[in-house]
Formats: structure tokens, C-alpha cells, sequence
């Protein structure tokens, strides 16, 4: 990450005045921690061993495992809100956004992969607490942006006006997120291959154009449509 980290809300005035590459390096090793074991088994005593702090450091910057285990996806929810909105303040064409969107995601794979098996096993776990707290960080923002350019779309003329934008932005986020969890979580991975081919990851290019022909067939209207 370029620049000043932004305060994280999650941890508390100590450890947001650390340096951030201090800072970096206690969430890049707590992040690991929490996508390799999950919420439940992760231990800050390894985190700080792993992180070379102290434990009662790691107690002064986080009063517990859960403001932790928050403050590392609100890092990576910075990082990740920061590179989309930089492709949806640089565009206005819904499908430019779009397919820089599903880039975005392909070239931030590696970084992303930690989060990505987070907020899976959030989702996916019995971590209902946290994924109340945080989907409504991840998605409440990005909803009303889909459906916004959307709308926007069709007052242009530019898609169907027969769709529901609010239900369109929901269908495009889940693609979205089926592809994140496809980069990162062994089951989606296993299950892009199975339905596509085994060397798809190695093919960007080919897999964001079939993207892209998928959801601009759903937009768009046929020749044969009135």
C-alpha cells in the first residue's frame, strides 16, 4: 500500500500512531493468521511471535482477537475500495467500469487472497456477527454504485429499460464475488476449472471478454427484442 495508512477504526489511538510499515506488518501477519485458521483457532500469541511484538503490545494496539481480526478487513477493505473507486472516478461508461472492475480483481489475486478466504469463511462459517458488520462495509457502498450507473444507463439509452436496476446491481456484485472467491478459495477454484478448463487462471484476457459477453448479453438488448 502507497502512502499513509488511514486510521483504522477498529484498533485503537496506539496503533494508529505507529509507522506504517510497523503497522502493515502486524496486519499482513494477523491477515495470515485469520485466513489460514480461521476467527476461532487463530492465536495472537503466534500473530505476535510471527509479527515480533510482544503480546502485551499486541493487547495495547487491539483490545481483543475480534477488534483484531475487524481492523485487518477494514484494512483490506481500504485497500480493495481505494482501487475500485480509482476505475470508477477515472470512468463514466458502465462497461469500461465493469471490465476494469474484473481486472482489478485478477491483478489484485495474490493481495487479495487473504481477505478473499476471510470474508468466505465469514460468510460461510457461523461468523454471523462479523459478516452483519462488515457486508454492510463492503456492499452498502458498492450497491447503490451499480444500481446508480445502472439507472444512469438506461436514462442514456445505453441498456433495456425492462430491467430492475437494484436487482441487476445484485446479479453483477455476486459475479464479482464468485470470481474473488474463485482466485482464492480451493472449492470455487476447483469449481471455475471444472467448468470451464484446468488452465483458465493462466488465461485472464479470454476469461474477463466471456465475462463481459455474459453480462452485456443480460444488458443489452437481442435484434430480435421490440
Amino acid at each position: 500500500m502507497t502512502g499513509s495508512m488511514m486510521e483504522l477504526k477498529s484498533s485503537n489511538g496506539i496503533f494508529n500512531r505507529l509507522d506504517d510499515k510497523k503497522k502493515e506488518n502486524i496486519l499482513s501477519v494477523s491477515m495470515k493468521e485469520f485466513s489460514d485458521n480461521g476467527f476461532k483457532s487463530a492465536n495472537i500469541n503466534i500473530i505476535a511471535e510471527k509479527a515480533r511484538v510482544s503480546v502485551g503490545a499486541m493487547y495495547k494496539y487491539f483490545d481483543s482477537k475480534r477488534a483484531l481480526y475487524l481492523a485487518c478487513l477494514e484494512w483490506s477493505l481500504i485497500r480493495l475500495s481505494s482501487k475500485i473507486g480509482g476505475v470508477i472516478d477515472s470512468e463514466t461508461d458502465l462497461f469500461i467500469i465493469i471490465e476494469r472492475i474484473i481486472q482489478v480483481i485478477q491483478d489484485s489475486r495474490i493481495e487479495n487472497e487473504q481477505f478473499n478466504k476471510l470474508y468466505y469463511e465469514m460468510a460461510t462459517e457461523s461468523n454471523a456477527e462479523f459478516a452483519m458488520l462488515i457486508s454492510g462495509q463492503i456492499e452498502g457502498v458498492t450497491s447503490n454504485l451499480y444500481a446508480a450507473y445502472l439507472k444512469e444507463a438506461q436514462n442514456s439509452g445505453l441498456i433495456r429499460q425492462d430491467l430492475d436496476p437494484r436487482f441487476f446491481a445484485f446479479f453483477i456484485d455476486n459475479l464479482f464475488m464468485m470470481l474473488q472467491f474463485s482466485y482464492s478459495c480451493e472449492y470455487y477454484k476447483d469449481r471455475m476449472q471444472l467448468y470451464t478448463y484446468s488452465d483458465v487462471f493462466s488465461d485472464d484476457i479470454r476469461l474477463r471478454d466471456q465475462a463481459m459477453r455474459f453480462i452485456k448479453g443480460a444488458l443489452l438488448y437481442t435484434p430480435n427484442e421490440n
